[in-house]
């Protein structure tokens, strides 16, 4: 078996590493030619906090209401991370009452899920506010028992000295009997409204913070850039035109990696992949006829290249990346109809795989095509949006607008 190790040097790492172990549940973030930098720059432009794999916005809530509980009991750093644990594998059992579809996280894996939902809401946690001091869930563990809430530190003479800073935002109380009795995902209209405050007090700009007042909007809109753009900011809507165009244009590429892998795997392999073949084709005749319907506003950003990059310049996007981005944008945009059969774009996703994988490149390597699955990997960026409408939704839900 393959094994990942890393050192816990701070939260902010350890939030790097989690984002990255996350992303492999998530077959649809698969960063076959090497994008995913700049698909998690502006989803997190566009909805800070928020992962592929996080589901009800209540979770939130549950993470720090059980955080809070074993911070009053003192629990040793020994046994903190088998009480943890052992308090979210409670939760799971509880809202298992609630379906397999209602975005339980463990619902089937129970109390034998690797990342429980503490590890997959941790950074979201931080960046919303929600959680104060900047610690790892590891580091928090070893000194939860010396937290136990805000309290007034005194001196040898009992004078009230500086104030601690609590590790938690001031919270809603827990239901009573949190969390053995009955639970669900549904918000209170208070619950709801102190994640509004604290969304849009730190992140404050971005597209979430901005919807939270009117929840409502994002309703059955497939892309954030379809949402209308009346009281948007004039910098949310250059970031929503980036995003948009770099979603679209590198879509493309993707299914065609897809195709060329089925052909590969058919020729040399003599795999059935007729099936596979047939779906990334017609995918790709569909990306090209959208490519086609909007050429003039493609042309237009081809040529604003260089704002897109400076947009992205604390990224520090590799030469590679952006040589590779900018070879597919030109091919895209000066003959969209032709791109799928251009031997040049053929080349660029070919070396691209071979840069990023070495003797892991399936369209070069015929062992490492041998070990396919057979699956399409990859697709067109939303940048989480599915993440921000679930939990859109249910702020929406709580504030009275409808499911």
């Amino acid at each position: 078996e393959s094994s990942l190790g890393w050192l816990d040097f701070d939260s902010a790492a350890s939030d790097r590493v989690g984002e990255l172990l996350r992303a492999f549940d998530e077959p649809s973030t698969a960063d076959v030619l090497g994008l995913g930098v700049v698909r998690d720059a502006f989803a997190e432009m566009l909805h800070p906090g928020t992962s592929t794999v996080q589901t009800r916005l209540r979770y939130f809530l549950f993470v720090p209401w059980i955080c809070a509980r074993l911070e009053r009991e003192r629990v040793p750093p020994a046994d903190f991370p088998r009480r943890m644990r052992d308090e979210e594998a409670r939760l799971i059992d509880c809202l298992r009452d609630l379906g397999r579809n209602a975005g339980v996280i463990g619902y089937n894996a129970r109390r034998r899920l690797k990342r429980m939902p503490s590890d997959v809401y941790w950074g979201g946690l931080g960046r919303w506010g929600l959680r104060r001091l900047d610690l790892s869930i590891g580091e928090y563990g070893r000194c939860a028992a010396s937290l136990g809430g805000t309290r007034t530190e005194r001196d040898d003479d009992h004078n009230a000295m500086a104030r601690t800073v609590s590790m938690w935002a001031s919270l809603p109380d827990p239901p009573a009997g949190f969390p053995d009795d009955e639970v669900s995902f549904e918000l209170t209209s208070t619950e709801a409204q102190m994640l509004v405050e604290l969304i849009r007090q730190n992140c404050n700009g971005t597209l979430l913070a901005e919807l939270c007042t009117r929840p409502g909007a994002a309703a059955g809109v497939r892309f954030p850039w379809d949402l209308p753009t009346g009281g948007l900011s004039t910098e949310l809507v250059d970031i929503l035109r980036h995003a948009r165009n770099f979603s679209e244009l590198t879509a493309g590429p993707q299914h065609l990696y897809n195709l060329l892998l089925a052909r590969r795997a058919r020729s040399e392999l003599d795999w059935d992949t007729d099936e596979l073949d047939a779906v990334e084709a017609a995918r790709l005749q569909d990306w090209s006829s959208q490519i086609a319907g909007r050429l003039d506003e493609v042309h237009a950003w081809a040529g604003d290249l260089p704002a897109f990059w400076d947009l992205l310049r604390e990224c520090r996007v590799g030469l590679s990346t952006r040589s590779f981005v900018e070879g597919i944008v030109a091919k895209a945009a000066n003959d969209p109809e032709g791109f799928a059969d251009d031997p040049g774009v053929h080349s660029l996703i070919r070396d691209r795989e071979l840069r990023l994988k070495g003797q892991r490149a399936r369209l070069t390597h015929r062992a490492a095509l041998e070990n396919w699955n057979g699956s399409a990997v990859g697709g067109q960026f939303d940048y989480r949006w599915g993440t921000a409408k679930s939990f859109l939704a249910d702020i929406a839900t709580a504030q009275g607008e409808g499911g």
